[in-house]
């Protein structure tokens, strides 16, 4: 038996090393394959919403009831991105809210090492970040100082971003308006994530504004498209923005775009999105195309 130190109390402490559990049919008698198609079925291979939101009951030290709360998807895993962004989630409500159930992690440590990558590798994580009321930077930034040891193991990360009609905070959230800045901290962020290798996200942003030909080079279509490269692991990328957006550029011109990323595969959609409710940023508000830095 190995001595292994106990961070929390500072003393050596007695415990089977991860590689042992010989008293345990699970993992003296079933190879790793077969219990890891158990651990996926236990706890994996869904699609898993994360969400700040009210607790119901209990709030925190300082009396705040927000905090990151986690629920299983009604959408599964073959569910395509397209449709889970069409509609609303409820998936989180008292009557409909499933969590995944992960006893089995906390019954040794040996299943606890087996288990965290399964765990963090075979979910998707779905962000729905709607009403403009936190920009979505915080959100990631947040999620990391929650969970700063697994965050990295994530791979698979879906997010939804819809600016609500007629917010008062509407161009600080949106990137050809006033919300440049949060917008390219928003891909730095997602580009700590070492494992992040899928990413499927949707830019629901305001009607497409009037781009002038004789803009600099600098254009629309790089502003939104172009942090994408920052993510070097990406094997799967998939964005989806509002069809008013092709007035801008044609399609081919956006898909040559995404075509930059090489070693994967990349593809932009488009969706019905209601744009056609927001109105424009408040006359302050300027669409900037300058390079970033500028």
């Amino acid at each position: 038996m190995e001595i292994i130190m106990n961070p929390n109390s500072g003393h050596r402490k007695p415990c089977v090393a991860p590689d042992q559990q010989l008293a345990s049919p699970l993992f003296s008698r079933l190879p790793i394959e077969l219990r890891a198609m158990i651990f996926t079925e236990l706890f994996g291979g869904r699609r898993v919403h994360l969400e700040f939101m009210p607790h119901p009951l209990r709030a925190d030290k300082v009396g705040n009831r927000r905090r990151w709360r986690h629920g299983i998807c009604e959408d599964t895993m073959q569910t395509s991105f397209a449709s889970v962004i069409a509609r609303q989630h409820n998936c989180l409500t008292a009557a409909r809210r499933r969590v995944l159930d992960i006893s089995m992690l906390f019954t040794c440590y040996r299943a606890l090492m087996d288990g965290i990558p399964i765990l963090y590798h075979s979910n998707v994580f779905l962000v729905i970040n709607s009403g403009s009321r936190r920009l979505p930077v915080d959100d990631i930034r947040s999620l990391q100082a929650k969970m700063p040891k697994h965050w990295p193991l994530i791979q698979s990360l879906e997010i939804k971003w819809e600016v609500a009609p007629f917010d008062r905070n509407q161009a600080n959230m949106v990137p050809h308006l006033c919300g440049r800045d949060a917008y390219e901290a928003f891909w730095d962020a997602l580009a700590e994530m070492p494992a992040l290798s899928r990413l499927r996200i949707a830019l629901l942003m305001p009607s497409c504004p009037q781009v002038d030909p004789n803009s600099q080079p600098f254009e629309l279509r790089d502003l939104y498209l172009g942090p994408i490269q920052r993510l070097r692991s990406l094997r799967v990328c998939e964005v989806a923005m509002p069809r008013s957006y092709l007035s801008a550029f044609g399609a081919n011109e956006w898909e040559s775009l995404m075509a930059r990323n090489t070693g994967g595969q990349y593809r932009i959609s488009w969706v019905n999105h209601d744009s056609g409710l927001v109105p424009p940023g408040p006359a302050t508000a300027q669409i900037f195309y300058l390079p970033r830095g500028h």
